[in-house]
């Protein structure tokens, strides 16, 4: 540890963690480190790619100390290659020989093959042996969390495996388990077969509430296993959805051999015992494993079922796209590992998407048991509230001049006279001063405002409050990210296009600041010397040169009434 000192930190993202706990379990073999090429034998293996400048100046040879968020030491990193990007197209330079001469040995497309180990613009990719010095660290669930040899242990403890019997089966679950997934887990042990649902976390950040919603949920769905079978399950547990399910499972026979413990480097605690609660169903178990989620295998698709044998290809439709057959075979291999036979990934047929779930939820609709367990639906429901009691956030955009603070201030005391909420009001003269201070008026300054405002509005109309925000917001790009973040946790987001035109602006300026902007004083100013990137995604759009203030406000109350974010 004292060598460390000297080394070069690389501090990994949640996701990268992620890899790396893959690797030090030995899921990728028992020397664990980042190959010199990305794919082996149809198996996507991890690729440590950080920023340029992160590794510059690392050379092979050296050690590289890898680093939690926290800047906790996890494991240490030998480099064998360091690949930069190359903006021409070429592999870059390693004086490796056969990095990259293995394309067309998965029988992917062409490619794909020619571009699995390219590296973006601005980047690098390390490879080198890892070594292990503490796995990282997981405050949530340890009971839920254990690792293959200790899962592999409580299997035999339970029964559930026995030396030449068949493994029980592992269900992935990317997302929520509905009725259809609780129907096909039912048509499984009525096989009499047994099943581990594995829940990929890995990524995730344990304060985020949404994870924590995740898993409740999974607990809920499983103790549906115990209830009565719903009439409406003969049709969504039918005999076609289990018999792909067992035709899979035929090729798996026996257990294959694995380590009885973790491999050095990621032994847990000395003292930790970590197994699944057993508070847990009889009929299933609820596993977290460091697995990155995937939006592709969370979603509906058909068909509804693809079952995979550890020891074979994936088996689904053959217009499927590399990338799904990618996952699938990483699923099927970890699972593996896990000591489970087949693997079963992406939803049920007849699993509802989340479109329609977020459609019953906004209204304030309940959820029917024949898409949901009733436990299931509880949880979601209280977590998503219907629109007229969530928080929202309403951002005016448009240039300096054009009324926006205005319409923002009247706007609050609309919604305050209500008096059913609480409302913050993020303006962005006031916020200058105290949010965003020291920033500039150049393009990357004036992203980072409307970030910092957003983050703050988010975290408002998370908490089921309401924040009118108005900054110049000039750049599209940054009104998009402000409206995923302001989204991702249920909130609401109005974007109000203030499209007073230019000319009007300049007329009213009571401070000079467009005149100083075109004496060339004020540099990069929006409208003058600056560009306003007019958005095409407005939900509302107002023109204070033909419209009172009271008119452009009725308009936005309008809007949120109609969207439900306020009582009709």
């Amino acid at each position: 540890m004292t060598a460390s000192t000297a080394w070069r930190s690389l501090t990994l993202t949640l996701a990268q963690l992620a890899d790396l706990e893959l690797l030090l379990l030995g899921v990728f073999g028992p020397v664990p480190g980042y190959a010199e090429t990305t794919s082996r034998d149809g198996l996507r293996m991890p690729a440590l790619v950080v920023p340029a400048e992160a590794a510059a100046g690392v050379a092979p040879g050296d050690t590289v100390a890898l680093r939690d968020p926290e800047g906790v030491m996890i494991a240490a990193l030998h480099v064998g290659l360091v690949r930069p990007s190359s903006e021409s197209g070429e592999s870059g330079e390693s004086g490796e020989s056969g990095e990259s001469g293995e394309s067309g040995e998965t029988g992917e497309t062409g490619a794909r093959d020619d571009d699995a180990d390219a590296v973006g613009p601005g980047q690098a990719r390390l490879a080198g042996r890892v070594e292990g010095l503490r796995p990282p660290s997981h405050p949530d669930y340890p009971g839920l969390r254990p690792r293959p040899g200790e899962l592999r242990a409580l299997l035999r403890e339970r029964g559930w495996f026995e030396p030449g019997g068949r493994a029980p089966w592992a269900v992935w679950a990317d997302g929520l388990l509905h009725t259809a997934d609780i129907a096909r887990i039912r048509a499984l042990t009525r096989q009499g077969k047994r099943c581990v649902v594995l829940a990929p976390v890995g990524g995730t950040d344990p304060t985020d509430p949404r994870h924590h919603l995740r898993v409740r949920a999974l607990r809920a769905a499983l103790d549906a296993l115990d209830e009565p079978i719903r009439p409406t399950e003969a049709t969504l547990a039918g005999e076609a959805i289990a018999a792909e399910a067992t035709r899979a499972s035929a090729a798996v026979s026996f257990y294959p051999p694995g380590p009885a413990a973790p491999p050095a480097g990621a032994e847990t605690a000395a003292g930790r015992t970590t197994r699944p609660s057993d508070a847990q169903p009889a009929k299933a178990l609820l596993v977290l494993v460091p697995v990155v989620p995937s939006a592709e295998l969370a979603a509906p698709r058909e068909p509804g079922i693809t079952a995979t044998s550890p020891f074979g290809a994936p088996t689904g439709d053959p217009g499927e796209p590399d990338r799904l057959a990618e996952l699938v075979t990483l699923r099927a291999h970890v699972a593996e590992f896990y000591g489970l036979g087949g693997s079963i990934t992406g939803p049920a047929l007849g699993a509802p998407g989340r479109d329609e779930l977020a459609a019953l939820l906004a209204a304030g609709r309940p959820i029917p048991a024949e898409l949901t367990p009733p436990g299931v639906a509880a949880q979601l429901a209280r977590a998503y509230p219907p629109r007229r009691a969530r928080g929202f956030t309403v951002l005016f955009t448009g240039l300096s001049g054009s009324g926006k603070s205005t319409l923002a201030a009247l706007l609050v005391v609309r919604l305050l006279e209500r008096g059913d909420r609480h409302v913050t009001l993020l303006d962005d003269d006031v916020v200058r001063t105290q949010l965003s201070r020291g920033l500039g008026f150049s393009r990357a300054d004036r992203e980072a405002g409307v970030t910092r405002i957003g983050f703050v509005a988010a975290e408002v109309a998370a908490a089921g409050g309401i924040a009118v925000c108005a900054p110049t917001a000039p750049h599209a790009a940054a009104r998009a990210r402000t409206r995923e973040l302001v989204g991702s946790s249920g909130a609401g987001f109005v974007l109000v296009h203030v499209s007073t035109p230019l000319e009007v602006c300049e007329n009213r300026d009571r401070e000079g600041l467009y005149a100083r902007a075109r004496a060339g004083l004020i540099p990069e100013f929006t409208g003058v010397s600056a560009p306003y990137e007019e958005p095409t995604d407005a939900d509302v759009t107002v023109d204070t040169a033909r419209v009172t203030p009271d008119a452009a406000v009725d308009a936005v109350l309008a809007y949120l009434r109609t969207e439900g974010w306020l009582p009709a």
